[in-house]
């Protein structure tokens, strides 16, 4: 995406990136990062990109007019609660059948919710 100049050694932007990479909101790549860092087991970093998203949210109320009802760090909880369900889907489903049926509708049920928003 940017490139450096041999003669000063400071970057050049390259104009000819795709223009949705340059009008991404800074919180939606927070919340891309936060779902990556949760999903991957990387709490701590996870909880510390979640802090960051809402420090963004606070900070950002302008933009919430042009973005209507979408909340990232509601967004964030919805991913929490199908990652955890997806974990607990496979930790049962590897010891009991009749625990793994109940953990699949759970985690179905988390994604459905996620992915409406």
């Amino acid at each position: 995406m940017s490139k450096s100049n041999a003669k000063t050694a400071t970057p050049v932007i390259d104009c000819t990136a795709p223009r949705h990479e340059i009008t991404r909101r800074l919180s939606d790549k927070i919340l891309t990062a936060f779902n990556h860092a949760y999903a991957i087991g990387e709490n701590e970093i996870a909880d510390k990109l979640r802090a960051v998203l809402a420090v963004n949210e606070k900070s950002s109320r302008v933009d919430q007019e042009q973005r209507g009802n979408f909340d990232p760090l509601g967004q964030a909880d919805l991913w929490v609660e199908f990652v955890e369900a997806r974990n607990l889907y496979k930790k049962v489903s590897d010891h009991r059948a009749g625990a793994a049926e109940q953990a699949l509708e759970t985690m179905k049920d988390a994604y459905r919710r996620w992915s409406a928003v």
